[in-house]
């Protein structure tokens, strides 16, 4: 009988083995995860569920016996050893070895190693797995704290709002001039950044950190600039990188940071395939030949078309890339790939409650982010659906009905 293995446990991986089972797949399933926590969505993880509003069964699911009664493997708090590409075998760290006819590689990004003194210390967390969450929901069920949060991306803006909402102080630390302003474009991360701090997040930019404080445990931050931020716990929020260490076992090519596959999410290794954080995947939404986006609805997909490859030998992820970001009462939803030097047109009101920000390039439609907007959204989709780029005076103006010009053609 034939085998699919699948290494990563996070949204990629399974959505890989549930989606083989629904489309047909009738050999073994192994999906092996490091963490001990069955998989679980990770969005949540750096919003409801640090400051303890998440439903944890709603968060891990499917429920753990659901693997089973598909006839899935899952095996926790393992990960590969050893891969053979042309034996077409893996090794695991608790020492038992399986014979793969497909191998998906979902293991997704680690936390950037950074060099600052201190981080090291009991008090300073991360907030990329399931644990480590739920140590800081833990710490902020106790009563006010104040966190200090290094990296203003969208995981420290989001904690900070989270954690601000609840009735926590965050001070959020930035070493670039404006916190996401490489994702979104400077005009843009200027008014998301407008929209935090008058919601109580305190953001000091342009500054690097020099040391966390604490003898046995972090008290708070020193700033290169001699400043020192008080804090009950630290998180250090300053990026990811995929783990690649499995793909390079099995020898497979790389670009854009990542793995390199096609749009059936193929390897260049024979029957090895790669999805989530680190594929590096071609799409005609974007100028450069292969990109990576680290985000949940693009994981999903991509574990979904491996799975039809594997079962059927046909699927291409060709999605619109999408995704959100939930800051305190705000959410942002960014579709298609934007890039810093875009020219940004605004519908709607700035100063919230709704509004879309458009970006373009040489006069196109690259990509949108609306806010409260979800009429403005669903227009903007369907016009990506029919090939339909407006011009910025028609973006701008709310009579006009994207909706209506995507189905004019």
């Amino acid at each position: 009988m034939a085998i699919a293995l699948i290494v990563g446990g996070g949204m990629a991986g399974r959505a890989t083995a549930l989606t083989l089972r629904r489309v047909g797949y009738e050999g073994e399933i192994v999906l092996v995860g490091d963490e001990e926590t069955p998989p679980y969505d990770r969005p949540p993880l750096s919003k409801s569920v640090i400051v303890g509003t998440a439903d944890l069964d709603k968060v891990v699911k499917p429920a753990i016996g659901a693997y089973a009664e598909d006839g899935i493997d899952l095996r926790l708090g393992v990960s590969v050893t050893a891969a053979d590409p042309v034996a077409k075998t893996a090794t695991l760290s608790d020492g038992s070895e399986i014979a793969w006819d497909a191998l998906v590689i979902a293991t997704g990004c680690a936390p950037r190693e950074v060099p600052i003194p201190g981080l090291d210390q009991p008090g300073v967390f991360r907030i990329t797995r399931m644990d480590e969450a739920l140590a800081i929901r833990d710490i902020l069920a106790t009563g006010p704290k104040r966190l200090a949060i290094i990296g203003g991306g969208f995981i420290g803006m989001e904690a900070a709002a989270a954690a601000v909402a609840h009735g926590h102080t965050a001070t959020v630390l930035e070493a670039a001039p404006e916190p996401m302003a490489r994702p979104l474009g400077l005009e843009v991360a200027e008014r998301v950044l407008r929209w935090a701090t008058d919601r109580g997040v305190e953001v000091r930019a342009g500054v690097g950190v020099e040391a966390v404080l604490g003898d046995d445990r972090a008290s708070g931050v020193q700033l290169a600039n001699g400043d020192i931020i008080d804090a009950d716990l630290v998180i250090c929020a300053i990026g990811q990188v995929p783990r690649l260490e499995l793909a390079h076992m099995l020898g497979c090519d790389e670009e854009a940071g990542g793995v390199k596959v096609d749009a059936g999410m193929r390897t260049s290794v024979a029957g090895v395939y790669a999805v989530g954080d680190i594929a590096a995947f071609p799409s005609k939404w974007a100028d450069e030949e292969r990109i990576r986006v680290e985000h949940a609805g693009v994981a999903i997909g991509h574990g979904q078309t491996a799975a039809e490859q594997i079962a059927t030998g046909e699927g291409l992820f060709e999605d619109l890339p999408t995704f959100w970001s939930d800051q305190g009462d705000i959410t942002l939803n960014m579709v298609g790939v934007p890039r810093p030097a875009d020219v940004i047109v605004w519908r709607g009101d700035q100063a919230l409650p709704a509004c879309t920000a458009f970006y373009l390039r040489d006069g196109k439609l690259r990509a949108a982010m609306s806010v409260s907007d979800m009429k403005t959204l669903r227009g903007v989709r369907k016009l990506f659906a029919a090939g339909v780029s407006p011009t910025a005076e028609q973006l701008a103006d709310p009579d006009v009905d994207l909706a209506a010009l995507a189905a004019a053609g």
